[in-house]
């Protein structure tokens, strides 16, 4: 009996640990000439909801180690250095690699589990994602309307016969090979979406013709609510373009007040299932971050009444919660602060200019993580007219003053006394870090842009210096 029970207890065991491995991915690596002494994975814990979750590793001789918590198969990004590379997971992976840090996407070796699905992907980003010849842009996209779609249909065919021909030799998860067709056909769906808003904003007044009476008919073929569609990083993009475009089809101009409340409602009418979902967050989402509350209630109301996704509501009503008062369009408050060497500055002084502008404070710890990351862009950001203006609500002065000189001055540096202020209270800030995107008006474009660390915030400001330009034009 003793014995008996005995077994039951070990199997017990065996199965908790079974359970409790696949509930999270290993990855051990080996980095030879690293760039920096850590390791980065940025993941997407909700394909619904595009806030990004880092884990960190210290190297160790070269050497690391990271777990990550996952339920679900995903793609997540590696990064060292300024280097990256995307990672599939599934759960129960445990993955060996080896990396060189200067040509991190090039020296990628992978064994373990999980070791074919990323040398396939390895090699398919080399050859598809890496090459010119194989993207829209710079050349392919001053095709013309043929011309450009029989690249898409090569394109297209030579991913899928790379695809037959790994599959044939090596063995992959029936998942992985799913992620990757949803990924090769909404690649070409993005690409044939964008085309002529894209040709546009390239070759200006060019004269090309409207689209044939057939191009869009291939979106009817799309099957947008296969499970894997959700683990592509080509169907994220492909569904806010084709937000853009059902909006666009109806007549609804972005500058009606009511624009977000009538594309929500038109997706919830036209999409079905997972795919709804996600364009109904989108739009929920982007208007609270362009700062049109009007009918974000309504729409939460009507999203948790309907999508059953608890967590996502939640976050969006926190988002919602979080909100400042202050609406896209609306002028910024103007103040007159100094800087560190005594000289008093004005918002008025950049007028002409795109302004990233963050609260900080030097007992906040995530302000103080973001600092790096908020050097380095206004380093690449420098020769563009945007300015990253970072304002200290510290009480002490001196303290500021110190981190400041410390970190080497970067951008333009100001000091409010405390965050009773009234200018904190008129940029309605519930806490720091917080961060304003203001146009070259003085306007407020965003309340909630992407934070620093965000490798997609400098493309976000970036499009809205391109945008002001060509208005002034």
């Amino acid at each position: 009996m003793r014995q008996m029970q005995l077994l039951l207890l070990l199997a017990f065991l065996l199965a908790a640990d079974t359970l409790c491995a696949q509930s999270k991915a290993v990855i051990r690596g080996k980095i030879q000439k690293s760039l920096s002494q850590e390791v980065i994975v940025a993941s997407y814990p909700s394909p619904l909801l595009p806030e990004e979750v880092q884990l960190v590793a210290k190297l160790e001789n070269g050497r690391f180690e990271l777990e990550i918590p996952i339920t679900q198969p995903t793609l997540v990004e590696l990064v060292h250095g300024n280097e990256e590379i995307p990672v599939y997971l599934e759960p129960g992976y445990e993955l060996q690699l080896s990396l060189h840090g200067q040509k991190l996407q090039k020296s990628a070796k992978f064994k373990g589990k999980g070791a074919a699905e990323n040398n396939f992907l390895s090699s398919y980003n080399l050859r598809f994602d890496e090459e010119e010849d194989y993207q829209p842009l710079p050349d392919n996209i001053k095709l013309r309307e043929q011309e450009f779609l029989s690249f898409l249909k090569e394109r297209r065919e030579d991913q899928l016969a790379a695809l037959e021909k790994y599959t044939d030799s090596k063995t992959v998860s029936e998942t992985f090979r799913k992620v990757m067709l949803a990924e090769i056909a909404f690649s070409y769906a993005n690409d044939r979406l964008t085309y002529f808003s894209l040709r546009e904003q390239v070759i200006i007044n060019d004269a090309s013709p409207a689209p044939s009476a057939a191009y869009y008919t291939f979106l009817q073929e799309l099957n947008l609510n296969q499970p894997e569609n959700l683990t592509s990083i080509s169907f994220t993009s492909f569904m806010r373009n084709y937000v853009a475009y059902l909006s666009q089809q109806a007549n609804l101009s972005s500058n009606d007040r009511h624009f977000y409340r009538k594309s929500y409602d038109l997706v919830s009418q036209r999409l079905s299932g997972e795919s709804r979902t996600m364009a109904q967050a989108h739009l929920i989402r982007t208007s609270l971050q362009q700062g049109n509350v009007l009918h974000a209630p309504a729409m939460l109301q009507h999203f948790g009444r309907t999508a059953n996704k608890p967590l996502l509501h939640a976050s969006l009503t926190q988002l919602l919660d979080s909100y400042s008062g202050l609406g896209i369009g609306s002028a910024a408050p103007d103040f007159k602060l100094k800087d560190v060497d005594g000289n008093e500055v004005s918002l008025q002084d950049f007028r002409g200019k795109v302004i990233y502008l963050g609260f900080w404070r030097t007992n906040c710890g995530l302000c103080m993580i973001e600092q790096p990351h908020a050097q380095e862009l206004a380093r690449r950001l420098a020769a563009h007219d945007v300015v990253v203006m970072h304002i200290g609500v510290d009480e002490d002065e001196r303290a500021w003053r110190q981190v400041v000189e410390s970190r080497g001055r970067f951008g333009v540096q100001l000091h409010l006394k405390g965050q009773g202020a009234e200018l904190v209270k008129q940029y309605g800030l519930k806490d720091v870090p917080a961060y304003f995107l203001i146009d070259e008006t003085g306007s407020i474009i965003s309340t909630k842009p992407r934070r620093p660390n965000d490798r997609e915030v400098e493309n976000d400001i970036l499009q809205h210096v391109t945008r002001g330009r060509a208005y002034a034009k």
